[in-house]
């Protein structure tokens, strides 16, 4: 099903370009349009596109490696982490009055690779992440129901091509909670690994986005609760290019097309 919506996707270009157009014309033309928010110490300049600048290179040096690989070319492989740890645990997620969920780990090479670039699970070297240049609250895709809350890294763009169901809902890519002890952070227990598969049938995608300032930003249900924080936080807004490449890649990994629930909630 995978190779089937991809091929309608990237020979859809008329409605790609139609649905750039029409989001374009509808951010530019309203009367409120995106805005940079103002610095703090969250992550504060975007990358050049699968390149790393020299301020953030210095800071991943110190927590791991760069090597390159045979998919992606040069990647990050942290080298500070434990045995059996996993991108964005269920530590450091918080609700923000302003972006929604957004992944707060305080370590300087996690204020880095939780928000730009991809993260993908390699059989041989493990996690590695995949430099990017566009800032997100947390590059993740979720799953919920009123008992569990599931949520995986999304993957590298070059990763669409030769993605499959099976390859993407895996053990090693999910990570489950119970939905009642979301909010307690590093004591919610995570669910084992056996208990993945059964999880990914019983939990449904969020495919609920709303645009604030010029990124889009999951909106999980509210019975999901957890600590709330206000921060500041900088970056450079989307192009509306590319919004619509990760609407459409989304929308790839929900396996809905053309089913969009998008809600522009820029700020003035």
């Amino acid at each position: 099903m995978f190779a089937n919506l991809r091929g309608q996707w990237r020979q859809s270009r008329f409605a790609r370009l139609l649905f750039t157009l029409l989001l374009s014309l509808s951010i530019l033309s309203g009367p409120i349009a995106p805005a940079f928010a103002q610095p703090s110490m969250a992550p504060r300049a975007a990358m050049p596109d699968e390149q790393v600048s020299p301020e953030f290179r210095g800071v991943l040096s110190q927590y791991g490696r760069f090597v390159q690989h045979d998919r992606f070319g040069e990647v990050w492989v942290p080298t500070v982490t434990p045995e059996g740890w996993h991108p964005y645990a269920p530590c450091h997620w918080v609700k923000t009055k302003k972006y929604g969920w957004y992944y707060d780990d305080k370590t300087p090479w996690g204020q880095i690779v939780h928000h730009y670039g991809r993260w993908f699970y390699d059989q041989q070297i493990g996690w590695a992440w995949d430099p990017g240049s566009a800032f997100s609250p947390g590059w993740v895709v979720w799953r919920t129901s009123p008992e569990w809350t599931g949520w995986a890294p999304m993957p590298p763009d070059q990763a669409f091509a030769n993605m499959s169901t099976d390859a993407f809902n895996n053990s090693e890519q999910w990570i489950f909670v119970e939905t009642a002890k979301f909010a307690t952070g590093c004591d919610a227990k995570v669910a084992p690994k056996q208990q993945v598969p059964v999880l990914l049938r019983t939990t449904k995608y969020i495919t609920a986005l709303q645009i604030v300032d010029g990124i889009a930003v999951i909106v999980l249900p509210g019975y999901i609760i957890g600590p709330w924080i206000d921060i500041a936080i900088g970056f450079y807004p989307w192009p509306a290019w590319y919004f619509v490449d990760i609407i459409f890649n989304f929308n790839f990994v929900w396996q809905n097309t053309l089913i969009f629930n998008v809600n522009v909630a820029c700020t003035p």
